[in-house]
């Protein structure tokens, strides 16, 4: 009877343990880019939260006075100036949780003469700690008189 009263506390207490234990949010925690964003560069800005001080506008030409302020790498390579009359620069400033992945894509549509960037944020909601991303990408030179479209995307995983 001792046996049988100690199986049956032990189940319940399993049984509890398991049906109140919490799920771990899992994301990949890869990032990838895509459209016109070009591959395999690492954009190296002077210091970290520069786009705070951009008001809005995160498009970094050759006549931006933030030009001087970044280097880059292709293929992690030496780093080197960006060559502006070929590339831009863009970023993009998002605050996710801290466990997240992010998804970058810029379209720039000549016809229309509108670049959009988008990023899709897949995040842990029950990460409580919140982490900012300043996403600076490298695309081809597009005219200063296109429109320039910011679309965020926010999945909540559990």
């Amino acid at each position: 009877m001792k046996l049988l009263r100690t199986t049956f506390i032990f189940s319940i207490l399993v049984s509890l343990v398991l049906l109140t234990s919490c799920k771990k949010c899992r994301v990949d925690g890869v990032s990838t880019n895509s459209g016109a964003i070009i591959e395999d560069v690492v954009i190296y800005p002077e210091s970290g939260f520069m786009t705070g001080n951009m008001g809005g506008n995160y498009v970094i030409t050759g006549s931006s006075g933030y030009a001087d302020k970044f280097e880059m790498s292709l293929s992690q390579g030496e780093r080197t100036a960006v060559n502006y009359s070929n590339f831009n620069i863009m970023a993009f400033p998002v605050t996710a949780k801290c466990n997240a992945s992010y998804e970058r894509n810029v379209d720039i549509n000549h016809t229309t003469q509108t670049v959009t960037y988008t990023i899709t944020v897949t995040q842990c909601s029950n990460c409580e700690e919140e982490r900012t991303s300043e996403n600076y990408v490298l695309v081809p030179v597009f005219p200063s008189t296109y429109n320039v479209v910011y679309d965020l995307n926010i999945v909540d995983k559990e």
